[in-house]
């Protein structure tokens, strides 16, 4: 008879060891991210059955506050109805960052939201609380970066008449003609009071109420610094940090028509974003 010791058993694995090795297992798939900040604007890839977007902002080292829109393109049936039907899904809070995962606070529902960052994307999924058999969305998506807007030759001169490229839509268009030719956006954002209809990095604004783009917007930049916009535009008219995002922005006045605002991650030095809109609009 040959009796098993306690050295031959086999180890049980406790499930915090588990859940730990699985966490692992899933950083490692997403890639190790190229910047150890979060902040920015994040989309759901365009072969994807959903659309919308995920908004990082006020960026610390303990955590971020974060919006999210995520709706499906084509009608879907839900868990308890066999019609078809487009649902939406919007949500706001805070994030605890934790290395490259942050936890969301629980909303009044107890949902909880896990943020995953790697390269060029961000996983998100929710706890079963956030779960509505009422609606075809949810948000376990992933999300990543447009694709990078490179500042080239014409660009000095494309601001002058009020859009980003020579060929492209800008200041003066109409929103439902942009949305006509160009078709469904990838995304829309709302930010300091104006909704952008976002294609690909460049988000078309308007301010409640109207059809004629007031704003423009870069949503990824190539990353460059604040000397490098100095060495293309001079020294700017204003500078300082935005309390509002906690971002330093660099200020210029195009030709006495159009205000031009570039916004940077402090801590890296690099462009986040820059805006384009008509002289003292709002």
């Amino acid at each position: 008879m040959v009796f098993q010791t306690s050295a031959d058993a086999p180890l049980e694995i406790s499930e915090e060891t588990k859940e730990k090795k699985n966490e692992e297992e899933m950083l490692s798939e997403l890639g190790v991210p190229e910047s150890e900040f979060w902040q920015g604007d994040w989309l759901v890839p365009e072969d994807s059955p959903f659309v919308g977007n995920l908004i990082i902002y006020n960026e610390t080292e303990e955590g971020f506050d974060f919006h999210i829109t995520v709706k499906n393109n084509e009608p879907m049936k839900t868990e308890n109805s066999s019609k078809l039907r487009i649902s939406s899904k919007v949500t706001s809070g805070y994030a605890n960052k934790d290395g490259f995962v942050a936890l969301s606070d629980k909303d009044p529902n107890g949902c909880e939201l896990t943020f995953r960052f790697g390269k060029e994307r961000i996983l998100v999924t929710e706890s079963e609380e956030c779960a509505d058999p009422d609606f075809t969305v949810d948000y376990n998506q992933t999300f990543t970066p447009p694709e990078t807007f490179v500042i080239d030759e014409h660009f000095l001169e494309s601001i002058k008449q009020g859009k980003f490229t020579p060929e492209g839509y800008g200041i003066g268009n109409s929103i439902r003609s942009i949305i006509h030719e160009l078709g469904e956006p990838d995304a829309e954002i709302q930010r300091n009071e104006a909704s952008y209809t976002i294609y690909s990095n460049i988000g078309y604004g308007t301010t409640a109420g109207d059809n004629i783009v007031g704003l423009l917007t870069v949503i990824r930049p190539e990353k460059l610094t604040p000397t490098d916009i100095e060495e293309l535009l001079g020294e700017p008219e204003q500078q300082g940090l935005n309390e509002l995002e906690g971002l330093y922005f660099y200020y210029y006045i195009i030709e006495n028509e159009y205000e031009l605002y570039f916004e940077f991650i402090p801590e890296e030095k690099t462009l986040l974003r820059f805006h384009l809109r008509e002289f003292k609009l709002m």
